[in-house]
């Protein structure tokens, strides 16, 4: 599959399937990879209503970039309560989440 591909095939399938999602007032994230590193996303409705899609969200923008994903999450959101981050010294309180 090529970028092109993705745009002319599922991009626009995708956009129809958010719009539905909208319509009926759900959240989605779409990441499609037609390449290892080359990817496009669609996204719909508010994506901060559950941190399963604030984590969905990070993830997909990190590009498989795990640091990334941890350190936007520590920077934005508090994840007090992770028992993970906690034994490992790095729990940060924020009031953004």
């Amino acid at each position: 599959m090529t970028e092109q591909q993705y745009d002319e095939i599922i991009a626009p399938m995708l956009a129809e399937v958010a719009s539905k999602v909208n319509e009926l007032g759900m959240n989605m994230i779409a990441r499609v990879e037609w390449q290892p590193g080359e990817s496009g996303m669609t996204k719909a409705g508010d994506l901060s209503t559950s941190f399963g899609q604030i984590m969905t969200h990070a993830a997909a923008f990190s590009h498989g970039n795990i640091d990334a994903m941890l350190l936007h999450l520590l920077k934005h959101y508090d994840v007090s309560q992770s028992i993970f981050l906690h034994s490992h010294g790095k729990v940060q309180s924020h009031d953004h989440a």
